[in-house]
């Protein structure tokens, strides 16, 4: 509080000393001065934003880029004032106690500002990958120094904080050029294993969406009550994951119905016992 009161007065005495005419020459001339600044600090930003581009991401480059703009703000503002004759020593003193008390009141805003920068040094996603946080999936649209904004593939907006980024198990779905989908299923303990192999190896040479390299996998994970369980894990670009889990699925479907091969369902008997059962075997006759 001394501070700001210190401030006021210094800023009183100024204009009591002043008169009119010179207070206003003094002023507009510190404010072009502060506009100038800002001008200068601008192309800089637009100069070294055009450089870095090519060198480091975009996110990185928006960083510094913005980290150039707020500075030549806080340039320009220390030149304004110091331009009219206000002792900045009292400003300095004055911000120090608004940035204690805006620093315990935004803590979660310092937190993801801070996250925001542990975030681009390990770089885990860039703008244009489909990440995976909880049960949010989308396409990234960009990289703040608060929050991400996520496109959705039901076309919504979501605004992640980077603090909940850092603190969470993030998936990146996009990182590398291929991925794997994994085909699960059962089948019964009367299925031809080896011949079912044969039809899965075929079933995956036939899909356009699928890759020679790597190739297709037949296993049997385990054996469950209702029979084997079947894995079989086939490799695609990327991009494709919902055309070749699509025809995937519907392929393996329709040929293991022409196969004869079934795909075993979990049944439950139950029996009642004492009059109920009695009664239901009487009513059944």
């Amino acid at each position: 509080m001394d501070a700001l009161n210190k401030l006021l007065n210094t800023i009183t005495e100024h204009m009591g000393d002043m008169m009119p005419f010179y207070l206003v020459l003094r002023i507009l001339g510190a404010l072009l001065m502060a506009f100038a600044i800002i001008m200068i600090f601008n192309a800089i930003q637009l100069v070294i934003g055009r450089l870095l581009s090519k060198r480091i991401s975009f996110q990185r480059t928006f960083i510094v880029k913005k980290t150039i703009k707020y500075t030549g703000f806080v340039v320009a503002a220390f030149s304004l004032f110091s331009g009219i004759g206000i002792d900045t020593s009292a400003l300095l003193g004055a911000a120090g106690i608004i940035g204690i008390a805006v620093g315990f009141a935004a803590q979660t805003t310092v937190s993801s500002f801070i996250s925001g920068f542990f975030l681009l040094s390990e770089k885990p996603f860039q703008v244009g990958d489909v990440i995976r946080v909880d049960d949010i999936m989308g396409e990234v649209l960009s990289v703040d120094v608060l929050s991400v904004k996520v496109r959705t593939f039901d076309n919504l907006y979501v605004r992640l904080p980077n603090e909940t980024l850092f603190k969470t198990n993030l998936f990146n779905l996009t990182r590398f050029p291929i991925r794997r989908l994994d085909v699960l299923f059962n089948v019964t303990y009367q299925a031809d294993l080896e011949k079912l192999r044969d039809i899965m190896n075929g079933i995956a040479d036939e899909n356009p969406y699928v890759l020679d390299n790597p190739a297709p996998h037949f296993r049997v994970d385990k054996f469950d009550r209702v029979g084997p369980m079947i894995n079989f894990t086939v490799w695609f670009d990327r991009n494709q994951l919902l055309e070749v889990r699509t025809s995937m699925y519907m392929a393996i479907q329709k040929r293991l119905a022409e196969e004869g091969v079934e795909i075993p369902h979990e049944k439950l008997d139950i029996k009642v016992g004492g009059k109920l059962g009695e009664m239901l075997e009487v009513g059944g006759k």
